[in-house]
Formats: C-alpha cells, sequence, structure tokens
C-alpha cells in the first residue's frame, strides 16, 4: 500500500533476487525492453535535474497513472552507472546551478508541466557473495510550466535503505532560489507494481496545496 511519508522518503532494499524481466527494466541495455519518455513540440514544459549518489546503475522512470487501474509500464527519463552503455547524447539543459554529484552521476531532462508526474528511481547493486538487488522510491508532484526542479536520490548502501526528494530549483523566471522542497510532492513506494496507482487514490483524496 502506497502511502506519503512527508517531503523526504525513505525506502527498504529489496533483498530479493532480480529476475530477469526486473533486469529488462533496470539495464537499459536491451533495447524494446523499455520505452522512452518524450515531451512533444509545443508542450507546456519544466526542466529537472536527476541526481543519484551512487556509481551503480541508478534509473529514473516515469509512470502514467492515467493507466490506472491496471498498473502501467515503465517510461525510462534517464539513467546513469558505469556498467549501463551509451544511451545516446546527454543533453545539457543549461540549468541554475550546479548539480551536487559528478557528471557521471547526473542527468537534465524536460517534464510535462502543469498536471501530477509520478517517477521512480531504483539503484541496482549485487555485493559480492550476494545475490543482485535493488532499492528503490517514487515521487510525484505536480512540476510548473518554466519552473527548473532537481529529484536527489541517496541510497544508503550499508544501512540497505534509500530517499528521494524533489526541490525547486528556479521560477518561470529562470532565476535561480535557494533550493526548497517542492511543495505538491508526495512519496510512494517505488517498487511495487501497484505503489503509482495507489498513491493516484492517496493524492484524490487529499487537497494540493496551493503552488
Amino acid at each position: 500500500m502506497a502511502h506519503a511519508i512527508g517531503l523526504l522518503g525513505m525506502s527498504k532494499v529489496r533483498n530479493t533476487a532480480i529476475l530477469p524481466g526486473a533486469l529488462c527494466v533496470l539495464a537499459l541495455a536491451l533495447s524494446g525492453c523499455v520505452s522512452h519518455y518524450r515531451v512533444e513540440t509545443g508542450t507546456p514544459a519544466a526542466r529537472i535535474r536527476l541526481v543519484t549518489n551512487t556509481d551503480d546503475n541508478t534509473t529514473f522512470n516515469v509512470v502514467d497513472a492515467t493507466k490506472c487501474p491496471k498498473p502501467p509500464k515503465p517510461l525510462l527519463l534517464g539513467g546513469t552507472g558505469k556498467q549501463l552503455p551509451a544511451m545516446g547524447t546527454e543533453h545539457d539543459l543549461a540549468m541554475v546551478g550546479a548539480s551536487p554529484e559528478p557528471p557521471s552521476r547526473t542527468r537534465e531532462r524536460w517534464l510535462v508541466a502543469g498536471q501530477r508526474i509520478y517517477l521512480t528511481a531504483a539503484a541496482a547493486a549485487a555485493a559480492a557473495g550476494e545475490d543482485p538487488y535493488r532499492c528503490a522510491v517514487g515521487v510525484s508532484f505536480v512540476p510548473l510550466p518554466g519552473w527548473q526542479y532537481e529529484l536527489r536520490y541517496q541510497r544508503n548502501a550499508a544501512a540497505k535503505r534509500c530517499s528521494g526528494q524533489v526541490l525547486r530549483l528556479a521560477g518561470r523566471d529562470g532565476r535561480e532560489i535557494e533550493p526548497e522542497p517542492d511543495p505538491t510532492q508526495l512519496v510512494f513506494r517505488g517498487f511495487e507494481a501497484d505503489a503509482v496507482c495507489a498513491a493516484r487514490g492517496l493524492r484524490a483524496s487529499q487537497p494540493l496545496r496551493p503552488a
């Protein structure tokens, strides 16, 4: 069951072995396994910086909640990791400020604005002598047209926990602001197949604070 747990969410690692189907989502190398998220030209949009604190394979996905109640498939927004093959040209969107992580752990992407977006972030790893595992978190929020945001995914490998938070970086005028948590965000369990649909139901019962 999904639930809102404040502006900074914590999820425990799934300690089970990753099945081939799950690897297909995480491994990005297999074309056809994952569809890419696209923003059509002329659509009101916002920019988001995707940041991870690990060199292990990390994927950022957008999930279309309009497909509920059937669990929707993720659309790949971006990925990082030394073991990931090249995913094409990495676009620099000239976002404000500097990433808290090096370029290899940072991606900049467009998001459709003006509607609630459901994002998941997950890092996969395999310690010596252990089965592969991943730690995932989900965050939904409502990006505003022309604004700039940052999604920070942080994994504590020792504790086998991870967290995610969306920060506002700049307003519609492009002027940098002091990073602050986005007031519309809700956190959910990113590793459960029906988590987005459950989170959507939770959000529908709670009015959004005006941005």
